[in-house]
C-alpha cells in the first residue's frame, strides 16, 4: 500500500486494499459451490437472448466479468464481435476451452478492467455478476468505463443481486467497508435507477425469468437491466 494518498487514483487503491474480495481463481478451480453459472455453464442469460433476438442490428459486444464465458460465447453464435474480459485466469482458460468445442471465435481476454480499462468502443456492454461484487468506490469506474467503450446509442445490460430475495448481503454504501465480506452486494430497484439512469436512459428493469427454454434457470433472485447510452 502506498504510504500516502496524494490523488484520485490513490485514494482508490487505498480503499481497495480495506475490503474483502473473493479469489475467483480459485472458485473456478475448486467448484465447490454448485451455483448455476457453474453448473449450466453453457447456458445464456434469458434477457441476452430476447435483447439480441430484438436488436439484429448489433455488431459488436464487449462482456465485462465473463467467468465461462456462457454468454459471450452465445454471442459469438448469434454473429457479433465479441471481446470477453475476466480477471480469472482459470474461468479464461475454461472459456476458451468451451468455446472450441462449439466452434465459434471470442476474444477472451484475462484482464482486471476496474483497475487496467479498456480500449475500443461497442455497440453492446454486457455484465451478467460483475457489478454486485464491486465495492461501493469502484463503481464510479465502472460507469466511467461503460461511458467509454460504449457507442452514442449503444446499450448496456445487467444482471445483478436484488434486495429483498436472500440472495446477497443487503447493507449501504457506508456499512460495506464495516462489513464481513460474504456473497455480493443486493440492490432495490430505486437504487439501481438511481445509479444508472443520470447516465443511461432505462429500457427495462425487472425480475429475471425462469423457463425460457435453452437459457440458464434458477435465477429468479436477479434483476435483468438494460440501459441505452445518452448520446
Amino acid at each position: 500500500m502506498k504510504p500516502c494518498i496524494n490523488n484520485y487514483a490513490d485514494l482508490l487503491d487505498f480503499l481497495d486494499e480495506k475490503v474483502d474480495s473473493i479469489n475467483w481463481d480459485s472458485f473456478y478451480g475448486e467448484r465447490k459451490r454448485p451455483v448455476p453459472f457453474i453448473t449450466q455453464n453453457t447456458m445464456p442469460d434469458e434477457n441476452l437472448v430476447k435483447f439480441l433476438s430484438c436488436h439484429t442490428d448489433i455488431k459488436t459486444a464487449v462482456e465485462l466479468g465473463c467467468g465461462e464465458g456462457r454468454n459471450a460465447i452465445y454471442m459469438a453464435g448469434q454473429g457479433l464481435e465479441v471481446t470477453a474480459y475476466d480477471l480469472s485466469c482459470v474461468a479464461i482458460e475454461n472459456a476458451k476451452r468451451i468455446m472450441a468445442e462449439v466452434h465459434v471465435c471470442v476474444n477472451f481476454v484475462c484482464k482486471d478492467v476496474i483497475k487496467s480499462g479498456i480500449t475500443g468502443m461497442a455497440d453492446f456492454v454486457y455484465d451478467s455478476g460483475m457489478f454486485h461484487h464491486l465495492s461501493p468506490h469502484r463503481r464510479i469506474t465502472y460507469i466511467e468505463l461503460l461511458k467509454k467503450i460504449l457507442k452514442p446509442n449503444g446499450y448496456f445490460g445487467l444482471t445483478c443481486f436484488s434486495w429483498g430475495t436472500d440472495c446477497a448481503d443487503e447493507i449501504d454504501d457506508w456499512e460495506f467497508y464495516n462489513h464481513k465480506f460474504n456473497a455480493g452486494l443486493a440492490f432495490t430497484k430505486e437504487r439501481l435507477m438511481e445509479l444508472f439512469s443520470p447516465h443511461f436512459e432505462v429500457i427495462e428493469l425487472r425480475k429475471y425469468q425462469n423457463g425460457i427454454p435453452g437459457t440458464i434457470q434458477g435465477l429468479e433472485f436477479l434483476w435483468v437491466c438494460l440501459f441505452q447510452n445518452k448520446a
